[in-house]
């Protein structure tokens, strides 16, 4: 994404990403229509669907010149969707959609209008979890909301990120806070949180406001749903990532003089903590699908197993990151830790009764 001469000053980039989406285009894109602010380009990123995605896209762009088709001949994935995205974006704002969600009416005209408080370069909502009846029955507007939270960049990882909000989306975004930055595209669960992580920490103020105008589609057949598969290991990944930088960071603190020396982000033994118990409950998380798998399937990915052994083993030697965890991951922790294949194959029968 390059700055240029061409950039709109008051226009928002809106990113789409497509894979096989033929279901939920319309719905998306009626929303962006509804827009009760006006001046934004929505970006329909397809990635060779298979289905009448491109169709669809192409017909949204004859019928309203806001709307840019961009059609790829390879299966993308949502990371390198959304980095054509911000590559083709002409707008001074920029946020993203997934295809299957929508916007209340008032969303964009809310965050524009949080942004622009002096030193806010992203203006986030809140969201709503939707099914296709919510639709239909959408209220659009919220009042007496407190004002939004004005959150500096460098505490976004101990007040946001750490607190469940990890969404690149529901967020918008001033051009030159996120210019140079992309995501990541090694990973398919988790590189939300990294461009998060990574852009928030190099803004000045971050506002948070409790408006719920992302609709956020509840798909049962979802990535973070779907039966296992080896790339689930990616958000332990990512948060082996964060943690390991963090680390890293910390010893640097500790190794000068504090008060001459700012990393430009608070990562201190708290929030390395809170980290690496995050950490755990994602190893649990990727456990508690691959004992769901039949065990004859289960044996084909011993190699993950072991990994999310050794890795919560090596977690488990932080300190505070187990007395972090609720009861119920305290015991699921300890439990696996000490037998895991008696707890993968005690968790695949409790799961097959229900």
């Amino acid at each position: 994404m390059e700055a240029g001469s061409n950039v709109n000053s008051n226009l928002i980039s809106i990113i789409v990403p497509i894979f096989n989406g033929e279901n939920y285009i319309d719905r998306c894109v009626r929303s962006i229509l509804a827009q009760t602010y006006p001046d934004w380009e929505l970006l329909l990123l397809d990635g060779a669907s298979s289905d009448k995605s491109p169709e669809l896209c192409n017909e949204w762009q004859k019928k309203d010149g806001r709307i840019r088709a961009i059609l790829s001949d390879k299966n993308r994935g949502v990371s390198e969707g959304r980095n054509q995205g911000l590559r083709e974006a002409k707008g001074a704002y920029l946020m993203f959609v997934d295809v299957d969600d929508w916007l209340l009416p008032d969303c964009l005209q809310r965050l524009y209008d949080d942004i622009q408080k002096p030193g806010v370069q992203i203006a986030g909502c809140s969201f709503i979890r939707c099914t296709d009846k919510d639709w239909e029955t959408q209220e659009t507007q919220e009042t007496g909301l407190p004002n939004p939270r004005l959150i500096a960049g460098k505490d976004f990882l101990r007040e946001g990120i750490l607190d469940h909000d990890t969404r690149c989306w529901s967020k918008l975004y001033k051009r030159q806070v996120i210019e140079g930055h992309f995501f990541n595209e090694d990973y398919t669960i988790g590189e939300d949180m990294l461009f998060v992580w990574d852009v928030t920490r190099n803004a000045e103020l971050i506002s948070s406001s409790e408006y719920k105008g992302y609709c956020y589609y509840h798909n049962e057949n979802g990535a973070m749903l779907k039966r296992f598969r080896e790339s689930d290991i990616d958000q332990i990944r990512c948060w082996q990532f964060l943690l390991e930088h963090l680390q890293e960071e910390n010893r640097k603190v500790e190794n000068k003089n504090k008060e001459n020396y700012d990393t430009g982000v608070n990562c201190d033994s708290n929030i390395i903590s809170k980290t690496a118990s995050i950490l755990l409950i994602s190893c649990m998380l990727v456990v508690g699908k691959l004992a769901i798998l039949p065990a004859i399937e289960r044996k084909q990915y011993v190699h993950i197993r072991r990994q999310c052994s050794n890795v919560l083993k090596e977690t488990l030697n932080i300190k505070g990151a187990y007395e972090g965890l609720d009861k119920s991951y305290r015991f699921k922790v300890r439990f696996f830790n000490r037998l895991p294949d008696l707890y993968l194959g005690l968790y695949h029968i409790l799961k097959r009764k229900r």
